[in-house]
């Protein structure tokens, strides 16, 4: 049976997908801890990790836009006991799905957009190559 296209249909006219598009600043972070917690638990996993394992600790940090966030006063990096680490971002996860870290989100996200800008402007004003000739 061949496709009929009609059936297709603009997202913004799907209630459910309408918001599907752009995640926000608390929604990467999350999606990211979940990440942390798998590359924990499966060690030979590849992936950038957040955190460093010592003989009985675990440093870790939280990051949004390459940039650590500030988990305890102006502390970018903590350490807790290795079998507790799991529990630690769950509840930083926690945290940060209440809210408690919108605005340092915020701050970042902006100098996130800033930047991307900026080298967009950077790229549009360079003079393109030129393809050699064969």
């Amino acid at each position: 049976m061949a496709f009929n296209p009609t059936a297709l249909k603009s997202v913004s006219a799907v209630a459910d997908l309408t918001t599907t598009g752009k995640r926000s600043a608390r929604d990467v972070v999350l999606e990211a801890i979940k990440t942390q917690i798998a590359l924990f638990n499966e060690p030979k996993k590849e992936g950038r990790r957040w955190f460093r394992s010592g003989a009985n600790d675990t440093a870790f940090s939280i990051r949004y836009a390459n940039t650590a966030l500030k988990l305890k006063g102006e502390e970018t990096q903590l350490a807790v006991e290795t079998k507790l680490f799991p529990e630690a971002l769950a509840y930083f996860a926690d945290e940060i799905g209440k809210g408690k870290f919108d605005q340092q989100l915020e701050a970042l996200e902006k100098a996130r957009a800033a930047r991307t800008e900026k080298m967009r402007a950077t790229r549009k004003s360079k003079p393109k190559a030129e393809t050699p000739a064969s």
